[in-house]
This record gives C-alpha cells, structure tokens and sequence, in this order.
C-alpha cells in the first residue's frame, strides 16, 4: 500500500519533540491475522514492513539483560525524542542535582538544555532523562582514550558492552536472527547494509553495528539521526504491556508491535510511540552512519604481563606489520621507554577495550620460542579479519621454567604432621621454605616478609616479593604441582559450594592481582573477610579459569579431613555427613592433594592418612603434565 504525507517534510519539523494525538491517526496496522503488512512511501519507497509471529517469546531469554542495560542508564543524550524540555521530571533528581537543572541550565532548544559554565569553553548539551542505553558498537572516540593515545581509533565498543562482554554475547543470537529475516523479506536493505559493513565490526553475523534498548520510553516525534541512510531500522520488543504502538504521523500510521513481531521501517521519517501501560523494552537495530570512517586497518593492544619486556616490546616493533601498536603495562611496574611509544599503564581499570588484544603470558605446554608464536597468532587474527576476537583477544604462552620452590607458614611448631606434610614435598623434588612469626630454630621469620599476621595478606605480599609457590603446612601432596603460571585452589564447604582458597597459590611475581588484591585487603581485617575479597578479586581480574577444581586438588571435603588420621576401619564406619560420600583411599587417585585441616593431630598407624603417606614412598612421581 502507497501513503502520502500531510506536508513536506521539512514543514512538519515544526512538530518536533511533541506527542502525538492517537485520535488524530486514519491507518492502524496489526498483526492479527498473521499476513506481513507492507506500505511504501509517496515515491515507492519502503516505508514499514511488519511481519508477524517472528519469535516465539521463549526462542530467546534475554529479557534480563535488556532490563539491565536499559535500567543501567538515565540518558540525556536523546535529544527530541525525549520530547520537550521539562525541568519538573522527577528523572531530573536521580541524573543531576534537580535545583542544578533549573538553575545553571539555559535552554537551547525545545528540547534541549545547555549548561552554562563561566570557566570552562566546553558545551554540555541534553534533553529529557530517558532510560536508554547502546550495545555493540558507537562510531565516536572514546574521550577518555584521548589522555593515552594521540589518535585513537574512531570506532569503539560502547560502554555496557566494554564491562559486560559476556551479557553482550548472549544477545548476538537473537540480533542474527533479525539480520537473517531481514535478508529474506528486505533483501535489498540487507545487501546495502551487508556491502557498507564489509570488512567492518558487527554484532555476531548479522548486519547491524548498534543496539538502542530502551525501557518504558514513550517517543516523542522525531527522525533517527546517525542511522545509515540507506539502511534500515529494525524494531522488536519485549514485555507485558499495553500501547507504546508505533507511529508515522505525518502519514496518520499507527503500528501495533506485539512482542513476538518486527518491523522493518523508514526511521529517517517523523516516528514516535503512543502511550505505554506496563513494562515495555523496545530493541531498535541498525548500523550507525560514521561506521564508514572507521579504519580499515586493525589496531592491536598488546598486554605485557610478566616476563621480558623489552625483548618482546622490540621484537613486535620490528616485526608486527600494522598501523597502529599499543603496549600495555600493569601498574606499578617502572614504565618502559621507547622513542616512539608511551606504553598505557593498568588497563583493567583506565583503557577501554575497544580494539583487540593479545595478553603475553606463560604456559607449559609450548615449546616455541616467543617469535615464532607472536607472528604465528598475529597472522591468524588478520587472516579471521578479528570477527571471532574482537573482545576476547588471544593469550600467547611463552615457556619458562617452573618454580620449584615451596613456601610455607606455620605456627608455633613443627609438629609430626606438618613434617610429614613437607616430607612428602621434598619427595616430589621441591625446595621448601618455611616462615613463622614466632621465634623458632632454624625457621625464618615472617615478619620479614611482612608483619601483619593475618594469612591471606602475608601469602600475598610472599608472591609479590618471591618466585614461589606457597602451600598450607597441612597439605600431603600426592603428585607434582601443575606447572602453570596462575594456580587457585578451591576447597567444598558444607553446602558442598566451590570456594576459593589460597591452600595451593601460585602467581608470577609482581602480577597485577597481586599488587591490586594486597591493597584491596585490609591487613587489620579478619580472616574471613580477607577470604571474601580474595575470592571477589579473583572474579574481577577475570582468573577463574586459573581455578583447581576441589576433585583436582583434595578429594576429601574438609567435614571428613580430621578422621583421615582415625583407624581406617573406624574412618570408614563413620555415619554419612551431609549426605557427602567418604572418599576411600582408591578415590584419591589423580588427586594432588589432601588438606588435613589438623596439623596437632595423633596419627593412627592404621589411618587413611598413613596408608596414602607410606605409598608415596613407594612411588617414584613424575612432573605432572596438566
């Protein structure tokens, strides 16, 4: 069907930023009968398409975490969509300080203030808060990499996604899925939007840049400024509501969209929404225009994480064939110094991740020398074009020798426990330290380390200052320690729930967790305290998968380790606890350790304890090759 506007276009600018009257609409298309409906405008061009039925509502679960985004940011940026300026919005109070609003902002526009600032030449411009928010990519440099870069790249991941990656992830399916009806019921919009993104960043497959999620956000009349113009915009949404029907005024259209509909439409003509009753979240998917100045050429970070430096620096210098080279430091390390580089320190928490990066690390199981697994990846990324690792990047494993060296920390005594525990360390050919903060013959003192006494806070400040691998004094290894870079280990509590722990703690010296973990602890704090911002740290530098699995390193949970030194045949008849099953000595194969729990404990010459003891003395072990 052909629809003719009211007036020109640019007369019916004048209703920019109002509401629209429902009453004042001649055209209402829904999706009742289940037929696409499809209008076009005075020039034969594609106006709307509506096609029903499009998802069904438990195709995808992702209405948590449109919640989130949308939920996540009062915006003021919306300019005339947002409607004309009403400094009385109760949003006003939770963006901005509400006198602030009324007092130090003059308006612009009818839809938007300026904020007057005798000191500064910097114009800040909004509108109306509105809860909206962008996911996948923004075509406009991030300003604050402008205090680190000269000329960084203008195309960025926006911010929501940048910090939740993995949420961001979970949505690709369902934007592909739009990408691919789209390219068979518009087919010539999808070639022009698939020819424009070529070689380009996107969201998954799919031929889209950009997410606008918005939440309970009735439009007023406006035109999508910043879409690719010979696109299209692409409209879904979810939730139980009523109105928020979508208009084309100047051509009296209205559109009921249902949650299991799309609708493919002109967002370049005067559009708004009617009313909203409910909760409603709206996703519009589309490619913003600038994405054409974005480069071409692939820019890379480089995460220079623990080993030499300099070497690796100059290396990719020579050797890397790129436009741009970013190397980055974790903090507190001395800065390195190039003629033509400023490295970027800490990008945990000041550089955004809006290019790819290659984190250079260590890990036993290559041989290579660095060059050749440095230009081996690289070539690799550039072959993918980086479609697959955008965001996740690529570790690199640069060999070096593990530490073979054991640190422990005890009490007041060597009891007959703890020297069997460190017996069965040196067996596995391991050197052993051993630290106290009591005066104790021929052991060093701790407070050499550092004097605070709580544990979690001293293990730290031992890795940050010495190669080694720190180990409880009541743990009996019964293998070789993997040799990896990072090791965490895990222990089961009651709930039989995975905790980390720091029984088993292997860390490159000076790694930034280290440095950020030991300021974050308080070193007056409680243990159990200490314990709970170890394990939060561990989740925010992203170490999981650094983690031992509790079956991998001590198969008995802590509720049993106490009997392991009762007469076994005793140990065995115990009742069941926690309806946990007690691990026999056949179940502790493959496993690298027992944590005892007790270390004053009289030990039956009959105990699970002794029997797995005196078989490792019977046991020539090789290194683990984990």
């Amino acid at each position: 069907m052909k629809y003719f506007p009211q007036m020109p276009f640019g007369d019916y600018e004048q209703y920019i930023a109002e509401y629209m009257k429902e009453e004042e609409q001649e055209h209402f298309i829904n999706s009742d009968d289940n037929e696409d409906k499809i209008g076009y405008d005075e020039d034969g061009n594609l106006l709307y398409y509506l096609v029903p039925n499009a998802f069904k509502e438990t195709d995808f679960k992702i209405y948590d975490i449109l919640d989130e985004v949308a939920n996540s940011n009062l915006n003021t940026n919306r300019g005339a969509s947002a409607g004309a300026v009403d400094r009385n919005l109760v949003g006003w109070g939770k963006k901005d300080n509400a006198t602030a609003v009324k007092t130090l902002y003059k308006q612009i526009t009818k839809y938007s203030l300026e904020r007057t600032n005798p000191n500064s030449k910097a114009k800040y411009r909004i509108s109306n808060p509105v809860y909206s928010n962008m996911v996948g990519y923004f075509d406009k440099v991030d300003i604050n990499c402008r205090k680190y870069i000269k000329n960084p790249p203008k195309c960025r991941l926006t911010s929501f996604t940048q910090k939740n990656f993995e949420k961001y992830e979970r949505l690709i399916p369902y934007v592909e899925k739009m990408s691919k009806i789209m390219e068979q019921k518009c087919p010539s919009k999808y070639i022009n939007q698939a020819n424009f993104l070529k070689n380009k960043e996107k969201i998954g497959n799919s031929v889209f840049t950009t997410l606008t999620i918005n939440k309970n956000f009735r439009t007023a009349i406006h035109t999508d400024s910043g879409d690719y113009k010979n696109g299209i915009g692409v409209i879904s949404c979810m939730g139980e509501f009523t109105g928020g029907d979508f208009c084309l005024p100047n051509y009296k259209i209205q559109i009921q969209l249902k949650p299991t509909d799309l609708l493919f439409v002109n967002v370049h003509r005067h559009h708004c929404n009617t009313p909203i009753v409910g909760n409603r979240i709206s996703v519009i998917s589309y490619i913003r225009e600038n994405f054409h100045k974005c480069d071409d050429d692939v820019d890379y970070k480089i995460v220079i994480d623990d080993i030499d430096n300099e070497k690796i620096v100059d290396f990719c210098k020579k050797n890397i064939k790129m436009k741009r080279l970013y190397f980055i430091q974790p903090k507190d390390r001395t800065p390195l110094r190039f003629d033509d580089i400023t490295p970027i320190i800490n990008p945990h928490d000041t550089f955004p991740a809006y290019t790819p990066y290659i984190i250079i690390t260590e890990c036993p199981d290559l041989n290579d020398d660095f060059e050749t697994i440095l230009l081996q990846n690289f070539k690799k990324m550039e072959e993918q074009k980086l479609s697959k690792t955008y965001w996740a990047g690529n570790e690199l494993c640069i060999t070096r020798p593990p530490a073979e060296t054991i640190t422990t920390l005890i009490e007041d005594k060597l009891t007959e426990t703890i020297k069997l525990n460190i017996k069965s360390w040196e067996n596995l050919g391991y050197t052993v330290n051993i630290y106290s903060f009591k005066e104790i013959k021929d052991i060093a003192r701790a407070s050499e380390i550092v004097e605070t006494e709580e544990k979690y806070f001293w293990v730290l400040n031992l890795l940050q200052q010495k190669d080694t691998i720190y180990l409880d004094c009541d743990v009996l290894l019964l293998d070789k320690i993997p040799n990896r870079s990072i090791i965490l280990s895990t222990e089961f509590n009651r709930a039989n729930d995975k905790i980390p722990n720091c029984a088993i703690l292997k860390m490159p010296k000076n790694h930034i967790f280290l440095t950020d973990t030991i300021r974050f602890l308080n070193n007056s704090a409680q243990l159990a305290d200490n314990k709970r911002k170890f394990g939060r740290s561990i989740n925010y530098f992203a170490l999981a998968k650094h983690i031992l699995h509790p079956n991998q390193f001590c198969k008995i949970n802590k509720v049993y380790s106490k009997s392991i030194f009762i007469d076994y045949e005793k140990y065995l008849a115990q009742p069941q606890k926690y309806k946990l099953n007690i691990p026999k000595v056949e179940d502790l194969k493959n496993c690298i350790g027992i944590k005892t729990n007790n270390i004053n404990q009289v030990i039956h010459k009959n105990s699970l304890y002794k029997i797995i003891f005196g078989s490792l003395l019977h046991e020539q072990h090789e290194p683990s090759h984990d």
